[in-house]
């Protein structure tokens, strides 16, 4: 039966191909789609898991949006003064908080030339962002020319090498796992050491030459005490008079899932509608492809195969060619998605981490499995007629292809 079921594929080489050709396209798109839907998804929901902040605190007239701030490794150069920390403390419903303070390298500096990398300089004795993901040793900080990597940077010898930043080496010591967020494409290093590095730095000093770096800090990441309603101590931040204002990283997360939902339900629609043209061309093909092989099928009845003989050898040929289609489609949507991850990274806010291989699979997986789905559905009724057809009849009626 497997034989002639691939016999009768092979010599209807022009057919099988359309039949495959459709199954593909309608694959890949729904494989690409469900690609960036999972990784946005996924992205969000580690990103809520691991962030740790339940508020980001910012300079007031700072033009940095909250998802720039969490979700991407853009430099956000902006600043205030060092004794905000101890203005925030005052604050109610804190249960922990810790200053960190931006830097950047620059076009040409770092191991992907041309583009420009956000530094950021943590606080070992207050962070509770990094040191859930640090080992033992590193749980106290890391030295002056030591450097923490997010996982967008890991490669398999990047760890315990060396690695130039601004002109400065560093050894970098570990990388963080994937989470989601901009920590992916950011580099740590001590807090003095990055504020260090902007007088340094021929190009950065000179956004320093009226003040010292040491006297700033970027912004202060909250954590709540349980209870605590954000909405409530946003408002808190407003009424003290303080020249900051507070981004809710759950209400960050919840309007970029906003977001995804619109433009996925859009994404979605446009694929149904060609999933519909794809079965409506699947189930026309099938239709004339049963007329032509009446007296085919007629032959085979009056040679001893049952109506369920027929029925498996036709939905066995319509499956194998649309698992053929599924395949492909798959394995080219899968080999298409990091590049539409770059694409669309700083639209979706997207991190290339979050895309795993389990990840690629289940979406490729998914697209076969459709790919069997749609064949089925589109060549039960044909296939039906087709083996109720009877014998005398289909042979009197029809041509032998």
């Amino acid at each position: 039966m497997l034989m002639l079921i691939w016999k009768n594929i092979s010599r209807r080489r022009t057919q099988s191909t359309l039949t495959v050709t459709i199954t593909m396209l309608t694959v890949l798109v729904f494989v690409m789609v469900l690609g960036v839907f999972q990784t946005v998804n996924q992205g969000l929901a580690l990103s809520e898991e691991r962030l740790g902040a339940d508020a980001v605190l910012v300079p007031k007239y700072a033009a940095a949006k909250g998802e720039d701030l969490l979700f991407t490794a853009i430099p956000e150069n902006i600043y205030m003064p060092i004794e905000m920390v101890e203005e925030v403390k005052q604050f109610e419903g804190i249960a922990a908080m810790t200053p960190q303070f931006y830097c950047q390298t620059l076009a040409l500096s770092c191991c992907e030339p041309g583009e420009e990398a956000r530094i950021i300089g943590y606080d070992p004795a207050t962070d509770f962002i990094l040191k859930p993901h640090l080992d033992e040793k590193y749980q106290n900080g890391i030295s002056p020319d030591e450097l923490i990597v997010g996982r967008n940077f890991e490669d398999d010898n990047l760890v315990g090498s060396n690695y130039l930043v601004l002109s400065k080496k560093f050894n970098v010591v570990t990388a963080l796992p994937p989470t989601g967020a901009g920590m992916d494409g950011t580099l740590f290093m001590d807090f003095r050491t990055a504020q260090d590095m902007c007088l340094e730095s021929e190009v950065l000093a000179e956004s320093w030459t009226t003040r010292d770096p040491h006297d700033y800090i970027s912004v202060i990441m909250v954590k709540f005490e349980s209870g605590v309603d954000g909405e409530e101590f946003a408002k808190q931040v407003e009424a003290s008079g303080l020249e900051i204002k507070c981004l809710l990283t759950g209400d960050t997360i919840s309007t970029l899932q906003s977001q995804l939902e619109v433009t996925m339900k859009v994404m979605f629609a446009l694929w149904l509608a060609s999933l519909l043209i794809a079965v409506l061309a699947l189930v026309g093909r099938f239709n004339a492809l049963a007329k032509e092989r009446k007296k085919e099928i007629g032959l085979l009845r009056a040679i001893g195969l049952k109506k369920g003989q027929v029925f498996g050898l036709i939905i066995g040929e319509t499956c194998t060619m649309a698992l053929m289609g599924g395949v492909l489609g798959s394995a080219l949507a899968l080999l298409a998605m990091n590049p539409i991850i770059e694409m669309l990274k700083d639209a979706f806010k997207l991190s290339p981490s979050v895309w795993t291989s389990s990840l690629a699979l289940l979406c490729g997986l998914a697209g076969i499995v459709l790919a069997a789905v749609l064949g089925f559905a589109a060549a039960v009724a044909p296939a039906l007629k087709s083996a109720s057809m009877d014998p005398q009849a289909a042979i009197t009626q029809g041509e032998v292809n």
